[in-house]
């Protein structure tokens, strides 16, 4: 009886808390609406007043998507103040977080009107377009400031990919953000363990295409070049290309442009362009990029006003994505088709014993391989799958023993005498 007596006491007060914390956040924000709504305000860690004054515009663009919305949910959130984001990329408004998928580095939160002082917030992704968010995004330094405002950052992924605060294999769009508070038992806690949360869609944007790398990344331009450009984002999850154009800049000559020659998307992470540099183009180096309906792929030289301090330029990986002219053709080192392993996809299993597998997927896959998985060899390899269509190469390669130690991370695929494959960031783990 008297567990049930504290339960309903832990009801009530929960009850009145939101509506108290909501009450406050409508009147010290001057924000109208039905209900309390989460609200990010301006960085740094603002005094309430300084609140008051310097996040007006931000709240009143947040006002005014919520009117033509009709919004009447109880977490509401806008970014924290001006984010960056790569040149040629979609800018962040005001009162809504649409375009943070592509901000540079960590990207801060502070959030209004929850109803309880979460100590944990993530958020979900939606990976395959299915419309159910599956890959979780923790946050760091959630902590509450006052009653109303809890401070959380979107952490940027170091040291994998230290230019972004989103996994690879989240291409934006609508996902969810949790803010959490969990209580463990003890003698000061007579209503025993318990865990609150609360829970909001929060719009990321589509993300802008991204390309890690070049292969090859030097020739003699008096011929054309095949490069082939793994990276993410290629595809949206509606089937539709995310990349419409492929070009090349010369590196401080932005007024230099060629344009790709032809390019086909492979996959969601892999485009095979065909550029024709031309023999005038010796000596020479070229920023690689891609471009589609959600902006330009990131390959920074310098990094644009009010980006983070301590962020990487270059790509998401902190690397910029080039290709060299030589000045003398030097000796032919382009692979020539099917001259290295491609993969395609990865995952991972667990059988009955508990023991866990990376199944790697693709073509000329041949025996005696080497593989790395985030610069870790596998104890096991075993590959299997004959292809049909090519005599004496695999279409599968299963990895066993310190894949775990490895992921996520890039896989590397060698075949003997030949080329190492593409580096393709495998975006699993083992805990998943």
């Amino acid at each position: 009886m008297q567990r049930k007596f504290g339960i309903l006491l832990l009801m009530i007060w929960t009850v009145l808390s939101v509506d108290g914390f909501a009450g406050d956040a409508r009147r010290n924000a001057s924000f109208t609406q039905k209900s309390s709504a989460t609200q990010i305000l301006p960085s740094p860690v603002p005094s309430q007043a300084q609140i008051n004054s310097v996040s007006d515009v931000w709240l009143q663009a947040a006002n005014r998507s919520m009117k033509r919305a009709g919004f009447q949910q109880g977490l509401f959130a806008i970014p924290a103040g001006a984010i960056a984001v790569a040149p040629n990329q979609p800018p962040v408004q005001p009162g809504n977080t649409k375009g943070i998928i592509n901000a540079l580095c960590d990207v801060p939160l502070y959030v209004l009107g929850c109803g309880f002082s979460a100590n944990a917030a993530v958020i979900t992704c939606d990976t395959n377009g299915d419309g159910i968010p599956e890959l979780q995004i923790p946050l760091k330094d959630v902590r509450v400031v006052n009653g109303n405002l809890i401070h959380a950052i979107i952490p940027a992924l170091s040291p994998q990919l230290p230019g972004t605060a989103f996994p690879l294999a989240c291409c934006g769009d609508t996902a969810s953000l949790t803010l959490i508070k969990h209580v463990g038992a003890g003698d000061d806690n007579i209503f025993g363990e318990y865990t609150l949360k609360a829970t909001c869609p929060i719009e990321l944007g589509m993300r802008a295409p991204v390309i890690l790398s070049a292969v090859a990344s030097s020739g003699d331009c008096a011929i054309g070049h095949n490069l082939q450009l793994p990276g993410s984002c290629f595809i949206l999850p509606d089937g539709k290309p995310n990349v419409t154009s492929v070009f090349a800049v010369e590196k401080g000559n932005p007024g230099n442009v060629i344009d790709v020659t032809r390019f086909v998307i492979l996959s969601d992470h892999l485009i095979d362009a065909y550029f024709e540099f031309g023999a005038t183009s010796a000596g020479k180096t070229f920023l690689i990029y891609a471009s589609g309906p959600n902006g330009t792929s990131r390959n920074m030289t310098s990094l644009p006003p009010g980006a983070p301090v301590g962020c990487p330029a270059g790509n998401e990986q902190g690397i910029e994505v080039t290709f060299t002219c030589t000045s003398v053709a030097p000796p032919p080192v382009d692979p020539a088709p099917g001259s290295f392993a491609i993969i395609s996809s990865c995952r991972v299993e667990r059988d009955a014993a508990g023991v866990f597998s990376l199944i790697i997927s693709g073509r000329h896959f041949k025996e005696g391989a080497t593989v790395t998985i985030g610069g870790v060899t596998p104890k096991k390899l075993k590959i299997k799958n004959a292809d049909p269509n090519e005599p004496g190469s695999f279409l599968t390669i299963v990895a066993r023993g310190r894949v775990c130690n490895g992921l996520p991370g890039a896989i590397i695929i060698t075949n003997p005498n030949e080329l190492p494959s593409l580096a393709v960031q495998c975006n699993v783990s083992c805990s998943q």
